[in-house]
């Protein structure tokens, strides 16, 4: 327990000096020199310390070769989902000088942490208590403390903060923890590596909004344990027929293809997306708290709209679900639309545009908008 307890201590220092003192400090070689010596210094303890222990891994051969196919699967759907969302240029240098000095800057570090990870679970692996630890130190180790309060200004902030950035660290370093038991630093450093190194050697990368990041963030590290958890069971548990069909991960990929739909479907990718009714000025149509579904138009749809029809169009920085009262021309001939809000007195003060029309109101679903309703409040 002491010497788990001093490995403790000393990623405890590192984060409180590397986070407060040297990184805010800008010192030079500090990515280059500074910061992997510390944790070669760590790591040189850590195996010290852990000579004599060890963790029994079974079939490691099968877990690494699973994981890297897993992986290369998630490499391919990431790199695809670029294709729906667009790409968007890495910050870092890609001549052969800067990518050598990132690899070791960033892969280098992770070999270190990984070996100090694994040497702190192979000292004390039969406890929890000790899992835990791990899981929250290397978690702290891993998450950027500059400017850590412009993430917490507003409510909006904290919440994309928490959703998109702390919950996914959280997850997945139990997953790599869990990966550090079963088949030691190995399987850790292959799964961090596929994570990590693509931003610094592929020279664009999918531009995904904070939604689909903390959605990738935790159904990924959650795929990885379901999947190689089982090959790890099945490594040390002898199984009947219906127990291995029962166990089989097969049976999730129903779920990850629902989430994934589900996903897709609120974040508008499909013909249909759902909008949250965040105002009473349509009711009794549909209240705020429901959900409308709106129908994305073509233009030779908007060509086709008549007076009646709820749309949903853009006013400014913000979207507007309102019903068409009338359809008329301006001074150059371009249609236009009157609309007003059913629970409104009056029409609404500015025309809505050919362009400014997203979609049609297909039908209403009750009261399964108040979470973004509630959201939206304490954001705002």
């Amino acid at each position: 327990m002491k010497k788990s307890l001093l490995l403790a201590a000393l990623v405890i220092i590192y984060i409180i000096v590397n986070s407060f003192v040297l990184a805010p400090s800008k010192i030079p070689l500090y990515n280059e020199l500074i910061n992997p010596l510390m944790w070669i210094g760590i790591c040189a303890v850590a195996l010290f310390l852990s000579r004599d222990s060890s963790l029994r891994v079974k079939d490691e051969s099968n877990k690494t070769q699973s994981l890297i196919i897993v992986m290369i699967i998630y490499i391919i759907i990431y790199f695809l989902l670029g294709l729906i969302f667009g790409f968007q240029r890495t910050p870092y240098s890609k001549n052969i000088l800067s990518i050598a000095s990132n690899l070791w800057s960033f892969g280098g570090i992770i070999f270190f942490q990984e070996f100090i990870r694994s040497s702190m679970l192979k000292i004390e692996h039969k406890k929890k208590i000790n899992f835990l630890i791990v899981v929250f130190l290397f978690s702290l180790a891993n998450l950027s403390f500059n400017n850590f309060g412009d993430h917490f200004e507003t409510v909006k902030d904290s919440f994309i903060y928490v959703v998109a950035t702390l919950i996914p660290l959280l997850v997945s370093n139990g997953v790599i923890t869990y990966l550090s038991v079963v088949g030691g630093a190995k399987l850790a450093i292959i799964y961090r590596l596929f994570v990590t190194l693509p931003e610094f050697v592929v020279p664009i990368l999918p531009n995904l909004d904070w939604f689909v990041t903390a959605i990738i963030g935790i159904t990924l590290p959650l795929a990885v344990f379901i999947y190689l958890n089982y090959i790890h069971v099945k490594a040390v548990e002898r199984f009947t027929r219906r127990e291995r069909k029962n166990y089989n991960p097969v049976v999730y990929i129903p779920i990850f293809i629902f989430i994934a739909l589900l996903a897709g479907f609120v974040i508008g990718l499909f013909k249909y997306q759902p909008v949250a009714v965040l105002s009473g000025s349509m009711s009794p149509t549909f209240d705020r708290g429901d959900a409308v579904v709106i129908k994305k138009l073509t233009n030779a749809e908007k060509d086709e709209l008549k007076k009646g029809d709820i749309i949903q169009y853009v006013s400014g920085t913000k979207y507007v679900v309102h019903r068409i009262v009338e359809i008329d021309n301006d001074t150059n001939g371009n249609r236009i639309f009157i609309t007003k809000g059913d629970h409104n007195n009056g029409k609404d003060i500015n025309p809505v545009w050919y362009d400014s029309i997203v979609g049609k109101v297909s039908f209403v679903v009750k009261y399964i908008g108040y979470p973004s309703v509630w959201l939206s409040g304490m954001m705002s």
